[in-house]
């Protein structure tokens, strides 16, 4: 595991995690989002998942929909893996 992968899932669970313990649920979304849009979408998935474990269900208008933040992962890994060919130019430029 290289030094940036570290980096990446330290940070992104220290975000989430202070997120439910200060409770404050956008800091969760930003550090699932993190994970995600960084091409780790397995430990955003996991992540999300333990993250709606510990919350419980969700009560008011978001009965309905019994994960979100996993919903959130899922979303954000299939954005990046559609749009990635649009904005990661992975193909060497050719100069003259």
């Amino acid at each position: 595991m290289s030094r940036s992968s570290q980096l990446i899932y330290a940070l992104s669970f220290v975000i989430a995690a202070s997120g439910f313990f200060l409770p404050f649920w956008p800091l969760c979304i930003v550090g699932i989002l993190i994970a995600a849009l960084s091409d780790r979408w397995v430990f955003a998935i996991l992540t999300g998942l333990l993250i709606d474990l510990a919350w419980g269900a969700p009560q008011g208008v978001l009965a309905l929909v019994y994960v979100p933040f996993t919903l959130v992962a899922v979303a954000a890994a299939l954005l990046r893996h559609f749009f990635a060919g649009y904005f990661l130019d992975r193909s060497p430029s050719d100069t003259l």
